[in-house]
């Protein structure tokens, strides 16, 4: 799949999955959980349920990122169509397809299925920083989350990476929690909670 959401990405890049040959993606030819739930939903919200994908159902899932894809900033208020008018800011390259980008102390960030991780000016959309997260390699689900001016993320293979938050954000620490994560962590307190696929964890400050 291509990390450039101003494109559609090609059906026929994922052909080599179809081991019977016979065109269209069954769930089970792919090994892994993450995508076996991407052509679920695909197939459920877009498909006819017969679980598999066809190049027409993945066309039309994909269809609202043709052209005009990626982030946008848009102005609230106003009546009437504002399309032209209301769109403050737009960026189309290595925008995440399942995390959230997370809008903290002026700066938005971003990381994609590479784990390339952007920094956004939240105001102008200006790139501040883009750079992988070196310990924690993707793909990525979950969204970062933010508190006392870090940024947390923890990728499919249960990387976490802790950042220091900032125009020129820096990775403070990196730690392997063992387990596959596809939830996003929540922050309660001084606590932050991250589910793994066999484990709930908790941390806090000693």
């Amino acid at each position: 799949m291509s990390d450039l959401p101003g494109e559609t990405p090609a059906f026929k890049g994922m052909l080599p999955a179809d081991k019977n040959k016979d065109g269209k993606i069954q769930l089970e030819e792919f090994p892994e959980a993450g995508m076996q739930r991407l052509f679920g939903s695909i197939d459920r919200d877009f498909g006819n349920g017969d679980g598999a994908v066809e190049e027409a159902e993945w066309d039309r899932a994909f269809r609202g990122f043709q052209n005009r894809g990626g982030l946008a900033a848009v102005r609230l208020g106003g009546r009437g169509d504002l399309t032209t008018t209301s769109i403050l800011w737009r960026y189309t390259k290595s925008v995440p397809y399942a995390p959230s980008p997370l809008s903290y102390q002026g700066v938005v960030y971003m990381v994609n299925e590479r784990a390339v991780l952007t920094a956004l000016d939240r105001d102008t959309g200006e790139v501040l920083k883009q750079g992988r997260l070196p310990e924690a390699p993707g793909p990525y689900y979950a969204s970062p989350v933010a508190a006392d001016g870090k940024i947390y993320f923890v990728s499919e293979a249960g990387k976490v990476s802790v950042l220091k938050a900032g125009r020129e954000w820096e990775v403070l620490a990196s730690s392997d929690l063992g387990e596959k994560c596809y939830a996003t962590p929540a922050i309660a307190g001084r606590r932050i909670y991250v589910r793994t696929s066999e484990s709930l964890w908790c941390f806090s400050r000693p």
